[in-house]
């Protein structure tokens, strides 16, 4: 790809072939890539390669067709388990490709050989090795957790890593957060909407907003999910930054139905109060992708997060958004008592020593969930004794800080 000299060369040919001064007469020309950005336009225009059409994603019935192909030897000399329901795997193996799907089927016959091979100084093999092979259950489920992983599907470790420690719901804002998620979900995937949706969850820092993002993404059970955050682009300069957020969303395209989660959004822009600083070509590029309606049978939900609510309104980045959802911090007694109960750190005379003692120095605290969590496990490695003063002295630091 590129202006180089081999580029060149190779299209002038393959152009003076199909569309050339000697006519060639009844022969079908078929190309075949998964990068036609790369391709140069002069072989897509009319009378080249003119009619274009795009492969997508095999559906469950696609997917459970490719499986039986698959495993059609593993059948026929009967190494397939009974008990391996193909019409299961193949509802589990979303956005998998023909060729994941073909190496779901291998690793899950490599697994099945590692079975029969001993422990020992050399590699060893079973006497019955051929007889006993057996491709189970198992075999599967244990390639797809450890070996095989849709290029187009779900980020769940990034996911299950902003949901370490679980979810606590401290007040029935939290619900409300969640219900309103849970609906935008059902918004983009009815198919009376236009089957997009995109939402900014602002608030305070530590407020946990990436973890509501989280919980959102991964109650909906969409197939394609992808997390989109400034950490994962450390170095990286601003044409490298568009580039990225381009290709998430063009894969999100790809699927059926598809989440992207862009988190701290004014970290993504290099956001800088000093000056102010930022990067306009990404702010531009975001605006665009965000406000952007997916093609034609394909359903979309952006979710985005920002501790910095008046600088995107400055920028103007507020109105690309079809829903803000404000996500408070802990504001009473009754909040930060809530989170220090559900993690069963503390016993209950420590609660109630905290909880008298809050309610004694003032009535109103702002404290981000996060910051709360790090106290409470800081106050475990503390003694016994210490541990009340400790978490007391930290959330009325803490207050008087954001006062």
């Amino acid at each position: 790809a590129g202006s180089t000299a081999v580029h060149d060369t190779v299209v002038n040919q393959l152009l003076a072939k199909m569309d050339g001064v000697e006519q060639l007469n009844n022969i079908l020309v078929i190309g075949m890539t998964n990068r036609k950005d790369m391709i140069d336009e002069a072989l897509l225009r009319p009378g080249r390669m003119e009619v274009q059409m795009e492969i997508s994603l095999p559906d469950e019935a696609g997917r459970l067709q490719i499986l039986k192909i698959h495993t059609a030897r593993m059948r026929e000399y009967d190494k397939l388990d009974p008990n391996v329901d193909l019409i299961e795997l193949a509802k589990k193996t979303k956005n998998f490709s023909g060729a994941e799907l073909e190496g779901l089927v291998r690793a899950a016959q490599s697994s099945a050989m590692n079975r029969l091979v001993k422990a020992g100084g050399k590699v060893q093999l079973d006497a019955d090795a051929v007889e006993k092979l057996m491709i189970n259950v198992d075999d599967f489920n244990y390639a797809l957790e450890n070996d095989v992983k849709p290029a187009f599907g779900h980020s769940n470790e990034e996911l299950e890593k902003y949901l370490v420690g679980g979810f606590i719901s401290w007040s029935a804002q939290v619900t409300q957060i969640l219900e309103q998620g849970a609906l935008l979900v059902k918004q983009v995937r009815s198919p009376d909407t236009r089957g997009f949706a995109s939402v900014l969850l602002a608030g305070s820092p530590n407020s946990g907003k990436t973890c509501f993002a989280a919980m959102i993404a991964k109650a909906s059970d969409y197939p394609f999910i992808k997390v989109i955050s400034a950490e994962d682009m450390v170095g990286y300069t601003e044409t490298a930054k568009c580039a990225t957020l381009r290709k998430v969303f063009d894969d999100a395209y790809r699927s059926p139905l598809s989440c992207v989660i862009v988190d701290g959004v004014e970290r993504l822009l290099d956001f800088s109060p000093i000056g102010p600083r930022y990067s306009n070509l990404v702010l531009q590029a975001l605006f665009l992708l965000v406000k952007k309606l997916p093609p034609q049978n394909r359903r979309l939900l952006v979710i985005a997060t920002s501790s910095n609510r008046s600088f995107l309104r400055e920028l103007g980045l507020l109105s690309a958004f079809c829903t803000i959802i404000d996500v408070p911090a802990l504001t009473t007694v009754q909040h930060i008592m809530a989170v220090i109960e559900d993690t069963n750190a503390l016993s209950r005379q420590e609660c109630d020593e905290i909880r008298n003692e809050l309610s004694r120095t003032t009535k109103e605290y702002f404290i981000g969930i996060k910051k709360l969590l790090n106290v409470i496990d800081m106050a475990r490695e503390c003694e016994p004794v210490d541990r009340v003063s400790v978490i007391v002295q930290s959330l009325m630091s803490e207050t008087f800080s954001n006062s």
